[in-house]
């Protein structure tokens, strides 16, 4: 075996990538940390100062464990002070953020404690989320340790997890990738990669570009083990392409030194060369040692293969020199941490003297009370009278407004009807393409002498015209109700009965091109939205999609409560259509939310933008919003949230 061989053995055997991964932390810091800081400085509520603790460790426990301690400590201690009500949920958070610093600090038992503390809590708080990410936070120390039997046993706990309710996508998420390294490191390649994509496909779900690159770069890792290097330069590209779009240095130098040792597979030692060089330049600009002493070794190794050995004997000088300033700044973090738990203790201790002083000084404050109470019984007579004065004026001044409202509202009612007739033509173009689509199954079936589906005809022109009668009646009486303004009234709509109507009025369409439409809504799963205006959103969202589409292509709806916000359920509507192009989604998305119509037919047949801008209006007149994802080639995905209706 060549030394550039042997190098990419060790590398992917016992090196970097091999590693597991640290315990994942609760939530990414809103700020940077200096700002962060001089808002800790301030005078704050409680809630808020655990927040920005809690964000402060997590900015730095990757990069700066030690400094992260404090800030992690003090958030789980405030976190006990908190009120019974709010504390569970607070400290659950700060535990598991303290657990992840103390483990990128190579302290397992430390950490281990207080996940245990943690698990704890979310079983009596009933959080599965919180339960699963523990479970998975103990499996990954576990790994890092080496002791692949218990961290499977932790992991195993967590898969049982997975897919109960509760769980969010970004927990599954990890675990998945997680486990997908513990079966790397068993030598299991299949498994691995298994895991992994099924970890890729969530990040790309939940459109975690950061977590997808470095997906890619794990499954390009495993390919590269298995010896498939035709797939290896294709995920390493796709990875490395978005680093590089999020300006990423620490991914594009990772994904890089992947990169050259893929060319020293190849044997491709120019290239190599060039990855290695550019790998170390990003390193060194992001202060990032662990890549750095890989580059020095690649180079190095590749120098000697090519008989340089002045050269080679330079690069492995660096890197030994830099290998032993990483092993001493390891030893002084490990101090460090000791140094900095022996004064959370002091901290801890403190805090508790001052609660007792501070309890001793609630009994004195409770005497000011009572003139505290006369006066502001005082003041509160002032401020009566006070208020009837500036309801006098606020009245005077709000009819002068309502007189300039009302003229502006007159000025706008012509060229709103114009919209509204806009409207109604593009709603009505749904039912009339069902009836383009039967005419195009008679021809079909004709030219088969499909009798049968010749049979079937009556019914589905007889379902078509049903549709139209009703698709009628709703722009009619919608567009009737308005009074210049379109008017947005919430009810409680069944999502699966919304998709059925949709479903029931495209069918004919899809079956004319051979198109299919599926669907999927939790049962009982309800929005609080107007009707119509959903309607109309899902008829356009569906009849682009076919519209574009080409024969024998798929249509899916789905829906799901918003994993972020409880309050909100997603609907997406993926298609697998010649997709579009960034510089087109971009095009589409800054349009006007309500276009104005114009005189020329041409832009409405052909689809340029009205479906969607109403699709944009009627979302946005929820409180929702409208996103897209799309690639040539790769189908497009547009998500809507809408507001869900209270159980």
């Amino acid at each position: 075996m060549t030394r550039p061989g042997f190098l990419l053995f060790w590398l992917l055997t016992f090196g970097w990538l091999a590693l597991p991964a640290r315990v994942q932390a609760s939530q990414p810091a809103p700020l940077g940390t200096e700002a962060m800081r001089q808002k800790l400085a301030t005078s704050l509520p409680d809630t808020t100062r655990l927040r920005l603790l809690n964000a402060l460790c997590y900015a730095l426990h990757n990069e700066q464990p030690a400094r992260a301690l404090p800030y992690g400590e003090a958030a789980v201690t405030l976190a006990r002070t908190l009120p019974a009500d709010e504390q569970g949920p607070a400290l659950l958070r700060s535990l598991l953020v303290l657990a992840s610093c103390y483990a990128n600090l190579s302290n397992g038992p430390e950490a281990l404690s207080l996940l245990t503390e943690a698990q704890s809590l979310a079983r009596r708080l009933k959080d599965v989320d919180g339960l699963a990410r523990t479970y998975t936070a103990q499996g990954s120390i576990y790994h890092e340790r080496r002791d692949s039997t218990t961290a499977w046993r932790h992991y195993r706990k967590a898969l049982r997890l997975a897919n109960q309710p509760g769980v969010s996508p970004g927990t599954r998420m990890h675990l998945l990738g997680n486990v997908g390294g513990l079966f790397y490191f068993r030598q299991q390649l299949p498994q691995a990669m298994h895991y992994d994509s099924l970890a890729l496909a969530l990040a790309r779900r939940q459109a975690d570009s950061t977590a997808e690159a470095n997906y890619l770069s794990s499954l390009a890792n495993y390919q590269m083990r298995a010896g498939n290097m035709g797939r290896v330069k294709r995920l390493l590209t796709q990875a490395l392409a978005i680093s590089r779009r999020q300006h990423a240095i620490r991914s594009q130098a990772n994904q890089l030194i992947m990169f050259a040792m893929y060319y020293i597979q190849m044997d491709e030692p120019e290239r190599t060369d060039a990855a290695a060089r550019e790998a170390l330049a990003l390193a060194r600009q992001s202060n990032y040692l662990e890549r750095v002493l890989d580059a020095y070794s690649i180079l190095s190794a590749e120098a000697a293969d090519r008989n340089n050995y002045k050269q080679a004997y330079e690069w492995n000088q660096r890197y030994v020199e830099l290998n032993d300033t990483l092993n001493n700044r390891q030893t002084m973090q490990t101090l460090a941490a000791a140094q900095v738990s022996s004064e959370s203790q002091e901290r801890a201790r403190r805090l508790r003297l001052l609660t007792q002083q501070h309890d001793e000084q609630v009994w004195h404050s409770q005497v000011l009370i009572g003139a505290v109470a006369v006066l502001t019984l005082a003041l509160l007579v002032a401020a009566y009278f006070y208020r009837n004065l500036r309801r006098s004026r606020s009245e005077l001044a709000a009819n002068n407004r309502a007189l300039e409202k009302v003229s502006v509202e007159l000025r706008s009612v012509a060229s709103f009807k114009d919209k509204l007739y806009a409207i109604v033509a593009h709603d009505l173009r749904g039912p009339v393409t069902a009836f383009a689509g039967v005419t195009s199954l008679i021809d079909s079936y004709i030219a088969q002498n499909d009798q049968a589906g010749l049979a079937r005809l009556p019914a589905m022109v007889r379902q078509a015209a049903d549709s139209l009668n009703h698709l009628l009646d709703n722009v009619l009486n919608w567009a009737v109700s308005q009074t210049g303004e379109l008017e947005c009234r919430p009810t409680p709509i069944l999502v699966s009965e919304l998709f059925a109507e949709c479903q029931a009025l495209y069918q004919t369409t899809a079956a004319a091109s051979w198109q299919h439409i599926t669907m999927a809504a939790p049962i009982g799963l309800r929005l609080l939205a107007d009707r119509n205006m959903t309607r109309t959103i899902l008829r356009n969202l569906v009849g682009n999609a076919l519209k574009f589409m080409p024969s024998g292509g798929h249509v899916h709806l789905e829906a799901a409560p918003d994993p972020d916000d409880p309050q909100m359920v997603l609907i997406s509507c993926t298609d697998t259509g010649p997709g579009m192009t960034a510089a087109t989604v971009s095009s589409l998305m800054s349009g006007p939310a309500l276009p104005e119509p114009t005189p020329s037919p041409t832009p409405r047949a052909t689809g340029l933008g009205l479906g969607l801008a109403l699709c944009r209006a009627f979302v946005h007149r929820h409180g929702g919003t409208l996103v897209i994802q799309s690639r040539p080639g790769a189908g497009t995905n547009v998500t809507v949230s809408l507001p869900a209706a209270k159980v």
